[in-house]
């Protein structure tokens, strides 16, 4: 099935063509190159079976794409060992969750061409160790590699390296709720025991942090043309991303990151560029139970110079996602360029954003 052309919405707000600084590995990729990354938002897997090929109707467009990325929000395990940090309490008045979903989702994921998934959210250590490192090697089976959880904290934090036609892009990925105890609920990684890698900055952006952000982008960008930032944060069903999601991400792009992409709000947010990088606050469920607009980001490259954006709005219903068509697209795109106009009226550093329709 086609993309469906919506020529009156297509119009590719991101300004000039910035040239990024990919130039520690010269003369890769070639300039004339053109590829594409696609992003999607939280894959939520529980209570849909894998028979139901739940993202079949993405394939065209994730397949198609060079690399693409999601965000596994939900271990895949039949583990019953759950996390204790999460306490009955919680569970009753439904403050917190415990989540898992089928192991045999994995061949799916890597069947409509996912090649890499952020790890690093508030339900990967929902059934512990052991439920990770089922999740973890489903997922090196398929070929789909993961950044964002291990075996200990250096693990956690390694770079994912994915490699296609001479480009490198390294996927970091990092749980960034402020609050201390929320962070702990999601069991952070430490030196000697598995878990996800946290930014614990408890909302502040100094120059501290901005340190450590810095070594991140550098440690990655010593082995890739590219580097993407996944950053899991932010308030559930706000459509407008919070100060410190617009500070933490462009504190990112400062450093030296070329896409930060964000989930956790389960619902769509807007995006923008910002100096060399292009951010992404919240792209929301790429699958869940729950109906739901979605959709998904197509960023074209032509060697190392980010040259399109596109949104290609997409639909939850019944446990499957499909693309949307005509009118229905033309109105999903229509409102992420609301949310464009939101962003920018509320945070006031100069950035041009819009939404492409697919074509």
């Amino acid at each position: 099935m086609p993309l469906t052309p919506l020529l009156a919405l297509a119009v590719l707000h991101t300004g000039a063509p910035a040239q990024s600084s990919l130039d520690v590995l010269p003369g890769r990729p070639q300039p004339d190159l053109q590829w594409t990354l696609v992003l999607g938002g939280d894959v939520m897997l529980n209570g849909i079976p894998p028979q139901a090929q739940p993202l079949e109707g993405l394939a065209e467009v994730l397949g198609a794409a060079d690399f693409a990325f999601a965000n596994l929000e939900i271990p895949l395990t039949d583990s019953r060992a759950a996390t204790r940090r999460k306490t009955p309490a919680e569970l009753r008045t439904r403050s917190q969750f415990i989540l898992k979903a089928h192991p045999d989702h994995a061949p799916h994921l890597a069947d409509v061409g996912i090649d890499a998934v952020s790890l690093a959210n508030n339900h990967a250590m929902d059934y512990g160790a052991g439920g990770l490192e089922q999740t973890r090697s489903l997922l090196s089976e398929r070929g789909i590699v993961h950044a964002g959880a291990g075996s200990d904290w250096r693990e956690a934090t390694l770079p994912a390296i994915v490699e296609r036609h001479g480009v490198r892009i390294a996927l970091v990925s990092y749980l960034a709720f402020i609050g201390a105890e929320a962070l702990r609920k999601c069991t952070p990684a430490t030196d000697v025991e598995p878990g996800i890698a946290v930014l614990s900055f408890g909302g502040r952006i100094g120059p501290e942090q901005r340190k450590i952000l810095t070594s991140i982008v550098q440690r990655a960008r010593s082995e890739a043309d590219l580097v993407v930032v996944a950053l899991h944060w932010g308030i559930e069903k706000q459509r407008v991303p919070t100060s410190y999601q617009v500070a933490l991400a462009r504190a990112f792009v400062d450093a030296g990151a070329d896409v930060v992409w964000g989930h956790h709000p389960h619902v769509l947010q807007g995006w923008e560029r910002q100096g060399d990088g292009v951010i992404f606050y919240s792209l929301g469920n790429l699958i869940s139970p729950m109906p739901a607009v979605t959709g998904l980001f197509r960023l074209t490259y032509r060697g190392k110079e980010l040259v399109d954006v596109m949104f290609i709005p997409a639909q939850i219903s019944g446990g499957r996602t499909r693309l949307l068509e005509d009118g229905s697209a033309e109105r999903e795109v229509a409102r992420m360029i609301g949310l464009n106009e939101q962003l920018t009226r509320r945070f006031s550093r100069r950035s041009t954003n819009g939404a492409r329709a697919p074509g």
